[in-house]
């Protein structure tokens, strides 16, 4: 790429970036680049759903569309018609950059999380290169031609080690993250500045995941006084996630560099914040309380009892043997596998609400008549129950009496409007006590159980940095599904 002919709007996404640790390092000169493109431009802060899920967010900036408009806050989606999950596959979602193809505009794409190709006419789009949320099954790109190209760039170093989150207090496996981390970012901005050589893209997306990985395990290194961390033995001697940070800024710096006369945006569609893995207590809760009702033993099927068989085998398989199995098994049969063991056996005669699986939020669902292929809850019912899950979720308390949820989002303003839609009908943010390891919760007489051991959650908000000509008098801010319009405005 030269300024003659390179791109005219270059869009490098960082995903899971949390803006004020950006600041933050800005503020101290250690992100030199986007300190003089935030100095060039302006910085905007985004908004984007990550109140419903972070399978939301990219989903909303690929189509320009809002969640309740595409249906999807998970990398699991809920089919009502199956009674059942499925694993998201993206094929249904049209990306805004497909009208830039279609107008006879060469686009590049690299590694937009969520995003599958589209069959583009000029450029390039690879998908899962590398991918923090893995929905393909494996790498896919084009044009053909690209696959030579591809192989001269070495694989990501995190391609090569499925083992699994590294322990938050295993300085060894903590360090080895950051090195990988830090070489795929070195890599995946070789292998940019490759693609728009050779495909010479009038529009360039690119997006770097290494930030989203490296913030779930390594967040206790950038915020270690956090009361979260307080008498955990973590390791945070070093600010490992800095580290990555910084190799980013120097990636953006030989991208820009090299894009001297684009348009140039830097984005984050929602940041992170410090976690002690994820509250996983809501089936437990949801069947004590009424809500949910299992099918004992000698009720089930005997595909039910497989199935339970299995789930409860996969919970007491001991990490090591865990690891290798997903180190050894292709990620394909690892979600079919999955699949079947990520809900109980319900009996959906007497469930009026159950929980979906999360990594981070509490998802309720109603099982509505009319939607749910066995629903048992009439449609005039369905406000009368939610006000009735949000009384008991409002109420809700640890041993000491602090309370657990933090806020309730309703995804519907009405039945009508939830009779047709795909997402969760209630969405519960929790407050920090909940994600305590060891937590009793008040009244009840199960402990609750937390799942993963990760130190950084999703927060809600992003940021954008834009040095180029753009038309954004007085505005501070941005929502994702702005940002693709925004785009075409600066490229056309």
């Amino acid at each position: 790429m030269n300024c003659g002919n390179g791109p005219k709007v270059l869009a490098i996404g960082l995903d899971a970036t949390e803006p004020s640790l950006v600041q933050q390092l800005i503020d101290r000169g250690l992100m030199p680049a986007l300190a003089t493109l935030a100095r060039q431009g302006r910085w905007l802060n985004v908004k984007a759903p990550a109140h419903i899920g972070s399978g939301s967010v990219w989903p909303t900036f690929i189509t320009g569309t809002p969640p309740t408009a595409h249906g999807l806050y998970s990398e699991w989606v809920w089919r009502p018609a199956e009674m059942g999950l499925e694993r998201y596959h993206g094929r249904d979602l049209t990306p805004f950059w497909k009208a830039f193809d279609q107008k006879g505009i060469a686009v590049g794409v690299l590694d937009v999380p969520f995003a599958t190709p589209v069959g583009l006419g000029r450029g390039f789009e690879i998908a899962e290169w590398w991918a923090h949320d893995s929905v393909l099954c494996g790498m896919q790109c084009g044009p053909e031609d690209l696959v030579s190209l591809l192989k001269e760039i070495p694989p990501h170093p995190l391609s090569l080690k499925r083992q699994g989150a590294v322990k938050p207090n295993d300085p060894a496996g903590l360090r080895q993250l950051t090195a990988d981390s830090i070489e795929g970012i070195r890599l995946r901005g070789a292998l940019a500045q490759r693609l728009i050589d050779h495909a010479q893209p009038a529009f360039a997306l690119i997006v770097f995941p290494e930030t989203h990985h490296a913030g779930h395990q390594m967040w206790h290194t950038a915020a270690s006084d956090h009361q979260l961390y307080r008498g955990l033995n973590l390791f945070s001697a070093e600010p490992l996630l800095h580290q990555v940070y910084q190799e980013i800024d120097r990636q953006i710096a030989d991208l820009a560099a090299r894009a001297n006369n684009a348009a140039i945006m830097v984005f984050s569609l929602h940041g992170m914040k410090p976690a002690i893995g994820s509250p996983a207590f809501l089936p437990q809760l949801l069947c004590a309380r009424g809500f949910s009702k299992t099918v004992d033993w000698n009720s089930q099927s005997w595909t039910e009892r497989r199935r339970f068989l299995l789930s409860a085998i996969k919970k007491r398989t001991p990490l090591p043997l865990r690891h290798l199995y997903y180190a050894l098994t292709p990620t394909e049969t690892i979600q079919r596998v999955a699949r079947p063991t990520m809900l109980p056996v319900y009996d959906w005669g007497k469930t009026r609400a159950f929980s979906l699986p999360t990594d981070q939020y509490g998802w309720i669902r109603i099982n509505l008549e009319g939607r749910e292929a066995k629903g048992s809850v009439p449609l005039m019912r369905y406000n009368e129950t939610l006000e009735e899950l949000e009384s008991m979720l409002a109420l809700l308390k640890d041993r000491d009496g602090q309370l657990l949820v933090h806020d309730v989002v309703r995804t519907a303003s009405n039945e009508g409007e939830a009779l047709h839609h795909k997402l969760p009908d209630l969405v519960v943010h929790w407050n920090d006590v909940a994600f305590v390891p060891g937590l009793r919760i008040d009244d009840t007489d199960f402990e609750a159980q937390h799942a993963g051991i990760k130190t950084g959650q999703h927060a809600l908000d992003g940021f954008c940095i834009i040095r180029g000509d753009s038309e954004l008098p007085s505005r501070t801010s941005i929502r994702a599904e702005e940002m693709g319009s925004l785009m075409s405005e600066m490229l056309l």
